[in-house]
């Protein structure tokens, strides 16, 4: 199994393509009328201010969330400079749901609606089940788990699943001899249940990593390439994210080092930047439960007080990032401190791993647990943690984005609470252009730029949730039985991420050897009414791709739609809905199928995932949908 990838698109020559191609006009109303004349240009001036976003987690000594507090309660620095807040939000402290069901009669076989079974509420969960540093007996300290942390850990998550909160949205990654979806984003309890089934016969955990050792742990480099790809698979989808990572070690860190190689550092402050702008929360869960000896154990020498930091109390002041010395706070810290009691004044290698821990969380805004049996309750109180928060926005009084690290300060006018955000990011130039050769080197490995405000690649990922801001209906069908590949359909589909192979300057590209594929069609509809009646021209955008059962992206396609007025003219009534259709050529090996419609002029988008082989239908019914 690869690694995930973005769609990767190609040149729009070779993938764009008008709907002309396959029905009269583009996107075409449901209702015939005479097309309204387009409209007169008009000159639109944009000016982009650079917002930095902040989300602030606030507890009280109880490490309850503090309910009512206001954009005045709230200062906010930049390097010590004060900076004005823009906008402040209070998020997650409703009890509501944010999106409940509605109850809909059952669509006709294979149509579907971007709609969720099951409740949602909350931001999005991702949990990075890390076996490759989880041991089956654990060889640093012994723990009251005696059958390994693995099993352990697999037990204590299940007990998680079994009661986690409703509407909370999680995808699990597992981090193994790679790094795999195996159930994407759901608030389903049987099918994240499931995913961690070794047994059950959809995606899961694999059952000969439950019983192994795995190769990297400890290891740096590939950790921080585990984490480079989870924030790339999360890049343009909205809010907040909270990465619960699920392991018995945790070798990261997220500020480079003088003793670090300049090209791990520049990966270091990419990812670092990209959790802040994507709103990326790390929250380690420590599954060794509670250490009773290390006698393995040796000490090192802190500098400090020996004191570890999950999160600065209102009163004290910020510690510098990545820094060792800060204010106590969180339940693991008397845990550390009781551990390095015996040593010597330093610090045992088990209480110098929890201090790390507690350095990630600090740095992203979240909060490590360990020290505790109950890993199960961990993992609650991590979501519960994470889902209510304030956020603020400000935009830099710096404007010198020349990669130097800003370190950030979030104060309250009130004491006596504790406050969790991200501690720094580096002021890079985003709207840099890259260097030419490194963008030549990773051209065929890294997704296309997203534009600011362009949601669709992300939405398109496969596992990404079901997006609903704008709904609409694809009821999809096959178009004759497999046929073997032309070699135009075999030229296209290698330029996918699949089977697109880095060739040498002197080597000769070697054609795909033809295969069966199954074309399908797509038929969209789009209610009329959900689209805003501006002065700018309707601009939809539709989207189809196919994904392996591990999640390769197979073949995709997307369709530019209604380039036209959205108002209709002389008289004419509106229409009631759009329709069009996309068609695919999928390889057999196809298991899901992703779509997507994105309302260009708002960025509100929708998108769904359906799972193959569709139902079966007779030749009556299908005929009768399909017009």
């Amino acid at each position: 199994m690869d690694l995930l990838r973005r769609i990767a698109l190609p040149a729009a020559a070779a993938l764009l393509w008008p709907l002309a191609t396959v029905i009269a006009g583009q996107l075409a109303p449901a209702q015939s009328g005479q097309a309204a004349a387009p409209s007169e240009s008009t000159t639109v001036f944009k000016a982009d201010v650079r917002r930095v976003v902040v989300d602030v987690v606030v507890t009280d000594a109880k490490g309850q969330p503090v309910r009512g507090l206001t954009k005045d309660d709230f200062s906010l620095a930049e390097d010590g400079k004060p900076q004005q807040i823009l906008s402040f939000d209070a998020n997650g402290f409703g009890g509501k749901m944010d999106y409940l069901p509605p109850k809909l009669p059952p669509e006709p076989p294979n149509t579907f609606l971007n709609l969720p079974a099951t409740p949602e509420k909350g931001p999005l969960y991702v949990l990075l089940y890390d076996l490759v540093n989880m041991d089956n007996q654990d060889q640093m300290a012994l723990t009251v788990n005696q059958h390994g942390d693995q099993m352990f850990g697999r037990q204590q998550l299940i007990k998680f699943i079994e009661s986690k909160p409703e509407g909370t949205r999680f995808a699990i990654f597992v981090r193994s001899d790679g790094t795999h979806l195996v159930q994407g984003f759901t608030s389903d309890k049987q099918l994240l249940l499931a995913a961690v089934d070794p047994h059950h016969p959809g995606p899961h955990i694999p059952q000969v990593f439950l019983m192994g050792q795995n190769l990297d742990r400890g290891d740096t480099n590939p950790t921080l390439d585990v984490m480079r790809f989870l924030v790339n698979y999360l890049d343009g989808l909205p809010g907040r994210k909270n990465l619960i990572w699920f392991s018995g070690g945790f070798p990261l860190h997220l500020f480079p080092t003088v003793d670090d190689v300049p090209s791990y550092a520049e990966q270091v402050k990419e990812t670092l930047d990209k959790m802040a702008r994507e709103q990326i929360a790390i929250y380690p869960v420590d599954v060794r439960g509670v250490v009773t000896t290390d006698y393995k154990a040796s000490t090192v020498d802190l500098g400090g007080d020996g004191k570890v930091s999950g999160g600065d109390a209102a009163t004290g002041g910020a510690a510098n990032p990545g820094s060792s010395k800060g204010a106590a706070a969180g339940a693991g810290s008397q845990s550390a401190q009781k551990i390095s009691a015996g040593t010597g004044g330093g610090l045992s290698l088990i209480a110098s791993s929890y201090q790390t821990e507690d350095e990630i969380a600090r740095d992203t805004g979240g909060r490590a647990f360990y020290g505790t049996n109950d890993v199960a309750g961990a993992l609650a109180e991590a979501t519960g943690n994470g889902s209510i928060y304030y956020t603020l926005t400000y935009s830099p009084t710096d404007k010198d984005y020349n990669g130097r690290q800003r370190r950030i300060e979030v104060k309250l006018a009130k004491k006596g609470y504790t406050l969790q955000y991200r501690r720094a990011y580096f002021g890079t130039d985003t709207d840099a252009d890259a260097d030419p050769k490194r963008l030549k080197a990773s051209a065929a490995a890294a997704p296309p730029p997203r534009k600011a405000g362009d949601t669709l690649y992300a939405n398109m990922e496969h596992g990404a949730p079901i997006a609903h801001q704008l709904i609409f209906g694809a009821r999809l069908h096959t178009l004759g039985p497999p046929a073997m590949g032309t070699p135009a359909q075999m030229a296209q589909l290698a330029t996918q991420p699949a089977y697109f192979k880095i060739r040498r300057k002197t080597g000769q590209p070697q054609p795909l050897a033809p295969m069966k594929l199954q074309r399908y069609a797509i038929d969209y509809t789009v209610m009329a009414r959900q689209l805003q009646i501006t002065a700018a021209p309707l601009d939809l955008e539709l989207a189809v791709a196919a994904y392996d059962a591990d999640g390769k992206m197979l073949n995709a396609d997307v369709g530019i739609g209604a380039r036209g007025p959205s108002a209709p003219a002389n008289g004419q009534p509106p229409p009631k809905s759009y329709r069009a259709e996309l068609q695919l050529d999928v390889p057999l090996a196809a298991a899901w199928i992703r779509l997507a419609v994105r309302d260009a002029n708002t960025n509100r988008i929708g998108a769904m995932e359906v799972k193959l082989p569709l139902a079966p239908e007779n030749e009556s019914a299908a005929a009768r949908n399909s017009n």
